[in-house]
């Protein structure tokens, strides 16, 4: 970690994109925010199975690993916005599939 990263974190800018990272998984809509975010089948976005949102989740990380990439290395084509809106759309299918999970799970 770069001196200056270290410097970010804890700061009240790092607190207030938190914030809206928490607030936009809140208010996350699949069907709307996917498919300006990352490359995907109208199929893939309706289906509600798990192996589905799987496969979104994993497409979700492998784009916010190439939008961390090109923001450390200070590229041209780095977005914030995207990378607030990948990171948003990561959290909510996250979230889904972990209380699709605990759903799922008998009672003992």
């Amino acid at each position: 970690m770069i001196a200056s990263q270290r410097e970010f974190r804890g700061t009240a800018v790092s607190a207030g994109i938190g914030i809206m990272v928490a607030r936009g998984a809140e208010l996350y809509r699949r069907e709307v925010m996917l498919p300006r975010l990352i490359p995907i089948d109208p199929g893939l976005i309706a289906s509600k199975e798990a192996d589905a949102r799987d496969r979104v989740i994993r497409m979700l990380a492998r784009a916010l690993r190439g939008e961390r990439a090109r923001g450390r290395a200070g590229h041209w084509t780095y977005s914030l916005d995207r990378h607030i809106g990948l990171l948003q759309a990561f959290r909510a299918e996250r979230d889904a599939q972990r209380a699709e999970r605990r759903r799922a799970r008998p009672l003992r």
